[in-house]
């Protein structure tokens, strides 16, 4: 596996600030993203690592599905019950891929289709109680092939990942649908 490093730590100048893009701290106009070369490369290298661990810890998990399974029946569990196109486009998927995840995971009793209240239309898909208990049981399968990853690390770099992890999480509710 090839490892992608991470971006350079942030220059500070002798007074604990970030300097500008002239070495001048008081600019304070710009985002720090957009004055510094070094958290520049941030972005890309988040999505990449972010990336490469779902796939190591869907690896490592061994779920029997594919990760968009498990990801699918979290996301309904987690909002309710969706539309198919809201789970296409919180997914990133087409809608006839949605629709053809949405037919598997019905097959396999995962999750249900009813009719919309609102909009005669559409349906609105929601987990079953087998879906919730199979969901449990991939959350126990990641935090053991995830746990095993992890469980080396020190104290302190385990709460570091639990932070990023909150402000992803954050970054992710906030923008996400």
């Amino acid at each position: 596996m090839t490892r992608t490093p991470p971006p350079s730590p942030t220059p500070q100048t002798s007074a604990g600030t970030t300097p500008g893009p002239k070495g001048d701290a008081a600019l304070d106009a710009a985002t720090p993203l957009a004055v510094d070369p070094a958290l520049a490369e941030l972005p890309q290298h988040l999505a990449l690592v972010c990336s490469q661990f779902a796939r190591l810890a869907a690896r490592r998990s061994e779920v029997g599905v594919g990760s968009v399974s498990w990801r699918v029946v979290a996301t309904i569990e987690r909002l309710g019950p969706l539309r198919l196109s809201e789970i296409a486009e919180r997914e990133r998927v087409s809608r006839p891929t949605a629709t053809t995840v949405i037919k598997r995971l019905e097959e396999e009793g995962l999750v249900r289709r009813e009719a919309d209240p609102t909009d005669s239309r559409s349906s609105l898909v929601s987990t079953t109680e087998a879906g919730s208990a199979q969901l449990a049981a991939w959350r126990g399968q990641l935090a053991t092939g995830v746990g095993a990853l992890l469980e080396p690390l020190p104290e302190e770099d385990l709460a570091t990942l639990a932070r990023a992890s909150e402000l992803l999480a954050r970054v992710l509710e906030s923008h996400d649908g």
